[in-house]
């Protein structure tokens, strides 16, 4: 009878298997995920090459890990290549391992042939027995090996069951083999395996994994501690408007720069002498304040370490300096966690209709800390302080009675022998290296399109719509701007600078807006009375309007110039509009002094007014051919025809028309357009341009703050978006719930850079809300009276009567 039977591994042959396809597992995607990655060579960059100071400790700084970089890579390389070596070494012992397992075969143990006869079958037996007789000096297992391979031969059972099972005996038990050693399991060692069992699986593993989930349970996204995000929740929701002293001070106060709950931090008794020389020579860092947590040691030591790093003090020794390093390197991410918390909490504010929240300014003015620790540079100073060279001396120069600079892109737009003549206190040399940051410094030109989307009215916003608003970035650098004069005088930049006169700007922009649309009116009356055709087309449409009420009148003459006006219309406009323009930009052209973001803003919405009146127009000519087109189903109508007949014929006229495999056309296209869209944000790198910033510790990447705001009401509208791919051109869409109240409204779009200051972009747009239109509840559609139910349960009973029922009939 069949049974189980478990062999253990005496020789070590399956357990070599087992840890080799074990090993093999494990080696070959920690050589993938562990082994060093071969370094692009990337661009000198010009921190690298300049010869101010700042840019040649920054580079030694970066270069100082190299080395210890350089023994763990070939550290690594090494235990890998010993690895390998090891599952070579393993799959070659393998290789050597004789299989133990062999099938019974009686002839060849008996020497003879498979188509032996009895004879010849007892002959060799005859002669093995006498040569492996155990009397004789033979073995005794093999001899007993040759009379059961005799049995098998001569024996009728038994050869029918070697046949059948492989074995004279009948079935015989199932083997099943475990790739660990006999010893392993024997019952003298069951209490070293158990211990061995309860030390790995009970108590190191679960010890493992507790110590990780208390570290991981700590921090939130960016490896931000969660007491720090309570902290900047607090401080937050404390006050709704916040200055940049008091972003500071939050900032200060964030518990990465505590010992306790951070181990890099390190507090030495050298601080107790060194940190009070800092506070004499630094006074705005306010270490007598007495709010929780401002007061606390930590919180102290960093807002001095970080008011150093601001006034780019080089008087500070290694270990306030390795300190200082560590602050500014995590404070990016850390300003960037309090600008999410002030978003949550702007979003908690809308969805319960409470004024207590943090403001428009709060936000900004915690986005502006980022470019201050960056570039080291407080917002009070010159954004000219960026460059290299130019100190607080130099800037005398700049401000004079004949000119007065105060913006890196009027700077830049200036002459070469007018910016030599200001620099003319400084070498050839570190001119060119101003000159060089200047070429890489970004300019940004952005420009704002806006509509609701899978709307048949794209341009018309009615209240609570959601807008779909896009911005097409082009990025390029302020080499494009050498020897040309700006389109923007300085009045113009100090306002892009994002300060307090924006709301100037909208009340001028909204009356000059009323003036060109006063204008523009005027012109379309002048044109249209000097054209005969468009009294007509008036006389027209209100001739469609009263259709409705008067049926029967011809539509010969209307349908003739139905077909002419609107192409006319739209050319002759768009030729109107175009003069328009061109009569604008000469203009423009001749008085530099004149222009304005503002000025340019009004121009573009002129045209985009002008444009739209166009189309609305053109749309209206195309429901009046729609409208002829109905008439003209009206008349194929029999005057005898029942309501069901004319529907029918209504129907089968309006079966598809060409506008219809338009309208699915636009809907595909859009739709494919948002796919791209979003495989294109999966597939960008975080890589956009490198940052000249050489008093950060770090190699920084250009990134970008985009938010649309209401600087009216101090809102903020839509999330900020954190750029960090911007290398040329992008095209970026935010959506919107238009405001609940019909009215004129002025929204801003917003680019801050996390960089550099003077680098921001504006960009101001207008759009009406109108009143959402009702939803028709008594459309002809879905009036179901019951005399049509009962006629329709009627006519289904008729056609499905039976035989009987029409005998009866």
């Amino acid at each position: 009878m069949a049974g189980m039977k478990f062999e253990y591994d005496e020789n070590g042959g399956k357990f070599f298997y087992f840890f080799l396809s074990v090993y093999a597992l494990i080696l070959v995607p920690a050589t993938y995920w562990l082994w060093p990655k071969s370094e692009e060579k990337q661009s000198t960059h010009l921190e690298d090459i300049l010869s101010y100071p700042p840019c040649r400790d920054k580079y030694h700084l970066l270069r100082a890990s190299e080395p210890r970089r350089r023994r763990r890579t070939i550290f690594v390389k090494i235990v890998l290549l010993a690895a390998w070596i090891i599952l070579l070494i393993l799959a070659y012992r393998v290789s050597l391992i004789e299989t133990e397992h062999k099938e019974y075969d009686p002839f060849m143990i008996l020497d003879v042939d498979l188509e032996a006869s009895i004879s010849e079958i007892k002959r060799a037996y005859r002669e093995l027995s006498k040569k492996h007789h155990p009397d004789r000096g033979g073995d005794p297992e093999k001899f007993a090996n040759i009379a059961k391979a005799y049995k098998t031969l001569t024996d009728e059972e038994a050869k029918n069951n070697w046949k059948t099972y492989g074995n004279p005996d009948g079935p015989g038990v199932t083997h099943f083999g475990i790739a660990l050693p006999k010893w392993l399991v024997d019952h003298k060692n069951s209490l070293f395996v158990l211990l061995i069992y309860t030390g790995v699986f009970m108590i190191v593993l679960p010890v493992i994994i507790c110590i990780w989930w208390q570290k991981s349970a700590r921090y939130a996204g960016d490896h931000i501690l969660i007491d720090t995000i309570k902290i900047y929740h607090f401080l937050l929701t404390k006050t709704s408007l916040i200055s940049i002293k008091r972003s500071l001070l939050i900032l200060s106060a964030s518990a990465e720069f505590d010992r306790r709950l951070n181990p890099m931090i390190v507090d030495r008794p050298s601080d107790n002498i060194e940190l009070p020389e800092l506070f004499r020579e630094l006074t705005n860092v306010q270490e007598n304040i007495k709010e929780i947590p401002f007061q606390q040691l930590y919180s102290i030591k960093a807002r001095t370490l970080i008011y150093a790093h601001l006034h780019r003090l080089d008087s500070l020794s290694d270990n306030l300096e390795k300190d200082k390093q560590y602050i500014v390197r995590r404070s990016i991410n850390l300003i960037n966690e309090i600008i999410n918390v002030a978003v949550q909490l702007v979003n908690v504010q809308h969805i319960k209709h409470s004024e207590i929240g943090p403001k428009l300014e709060t936000i900004e003015n915690t986005m502006k800390l980022s470019p201050m620790m960056v570039q080291a540079l407080l917002n009070t100073k010159s954004p000219l302080l960026q460059l290299p060279h130019i100190t607080e001396n130099h800037l005398r120069f700049f401000e004079t009675k004949k000119r007065t600079i105060k913006h890196i892109r009027q700077f830049a737009a200036m002459g070469d022998e007018q910016r030599r003549s200001i620099l003319r206190s400084i070498t050839d040399e570190q001119y060119y290296d101003i000159m060089n940051v200047l070429a890489i410094y970004p300019h940004v030109t952005m420009t704002v399109s806006f509509g609701v989307a899978n709307d048949d009215d794209e341009h018309i916003i009615t209240t609570g719509a959601v807008v779909t608003l896009t911005m097409r970035l082009h990025r390029q650098n302020m080499s494009s701007l050498f020897s040309k004069e700006l389109a923007i005088n300085s009045s113009a930049l100090t306002n892009n600078t994002l300060n307090s006169e924006g709301n100037e700007e909208e009340i001028g922009d909204r009356e000059n807006r009323d003036k060109t649309n006063e204008t523009l009116k005027a012109s379309t009356t002048t044109t249209t009375s000097s054209k005969g055709w468009n009294n007509k087309s008036e006389k027209k449409k209100k001739a469609n309007k009263d259709k409705g009420k008067k049926k029967g009148h011809p539509k010969s003459s209307t349908k003739a110039i139905n077909k002419q006006t609107p192409t006319n219309t739209n050319n002759n406009q768009k030729k109107t509009i175009k003069n328009d323009n061109k009569d604008s930009s000469d203009d423009d052209s001749s008085k530099h002094s004149d222009d304005s973001p503002t000025n340019s803003r009004q121009r573009h919405e002129q045209t985009r007014d002008d444009l739209n009146e166009t189309d609305n127009e053109s749309n209206n000519n195309n429901n009046n051919n729609d409208d002829d087109d109905d008439d003209n189903t009206n008349e194929n109508i029999p005057n005898n025809s029942t309501p069901e007949q004319s529907e029918s014929v209504i129907s089968s006229n309006k079966t598809k028309t060409p506008d219809d495999d338009k309208d699915d056309d636009v809907f595909l296209e859009r739709f494919q357009q948002q796919q791209r869209k979003r495989e294109k944000l999966e597939t960008k790198a975080k890589i956009s341009h490198r940052v000249f910033c050489p008093f950060y510790p770090e190699i920084k990447q250009e990134c970008w703050w985009l938010y649309v705001a209401d600087r009216k009401q101090h809102a903020l509208i839509s999330v900020p978006i954190y750029l960090c791919n911007l290398k040329d051109d992008d095209e970026i869409e935010v959506k919107f719930s238009a405001p609940k109240l019909r009215g004129h409204y002025v929204y801003t779009v917003i680019l801050r850079s996390d960089s550099y200051f003077d680098a921001d972009v504006t960009e101001n747009f207008s759009f009406d809300v109108q009143t959402a239109k009702k939803v028709a509840d008594n459309h002809p559609q879905w009036d179901f009276s019951e005399d049509d139910g009962a006629t329709n349960n009627k006519a289904d009973d008729d056609e499905f009567a039976t035989e009987s029922d029409s005998d009866k009939d």
